[in-house]
């Protein structure tokens, strides 16, 4: 296993991303949160399950202001985060060769998945995991139902982001939804420890049922 750590140039802007290289033919490039990044749980043992299974994975690392949500439109953000991450998807490919691609992304992660990359070409026969996606705001919803590779969304149904009409419809379509009872955000059950634990085994054994 090799693992690279990458800086490509974006004009004055650096865009950093990590290669975890096991010389595979599978890729599951992963899209992390604002404030979630890939040494929290859900990355770090997702990231772990990849390796495990023999799947290259690819951390992208973009970083923007805090207040993001609050102060754009989800359209605007998609095209702000699309640019840093059209350059290493681009990096990515003209290096290796995958036949199977995973696109795995929470929070602000799923905005580019959903409006974006599932709309590619090049992604057309990707496997996609939405973790905790921002399904109270009506693009991020429509798009969602709009999806037509298989996904697997998986949320809590005390997210501030949970939407219950949007959930509702996404089951006639072909999304596998996941609803883990009483999980916030972070997809933890508030300060109960194993409980959260037993939450996250959950979240761990439905990614790896999804794909495999």
């Amino acid at each position: 296993m090799e693992i690279h750590e990458i800086n490509l140039q974006k004009e004055e802007k650096t865009v950093r991303y990590t290669h975890i290289n096991l010389g595979a033919s599978s890729v599951c490039i992963m899209f992390s949160g604002a404030g979630y990044n890939y040494n929290h749980p859900l990355f770090y043992y997702a990231t772990m399950m990849m390796i495990e299974q023999g799947i290259d994975v690819v951390h992208i690392h973009y970083q923007y202001e805090t207040n993001l949500l609050k102060t754009h439109r989800v359209e605007d953000i998609s095209s702000l985060m699309m640019e840093d991450i059209h350059l290493v998807i681009t990096d990515i490919f003209k290096k290796h060769t995958y036949e199977k691609t995973i696109l795995l992304g929470k929070s602000l992660g799923t905005i580019p998945i959903t409006l974006h990359l599932a709309r590619d070409e090049i992604f057309r026969e990707a496997q996609i995991i939405l973790l905790t996606p921002l399904l109270t705001f009506p693009t991020i919803a429509k798009a969602t139902v709009f999806i037509k590779q298989q996904v697997l969304l998986i949320i809590g149904n005390q997210d501030l982001y949970f939407h219950h009409e949007t959930i509702e419809e996404l089951k006639g379509h072909s999304v596998q939804v996941k609803i883990i009872d009483g999980a916030n955000h972070s997809l933890d059950i508030g300060y109960h420890t194993g409980q959260s634990l037993q939450t996250l085994q959950t979240v761990m054994n439905e990614v790896k049922r999804f794909i495999f």
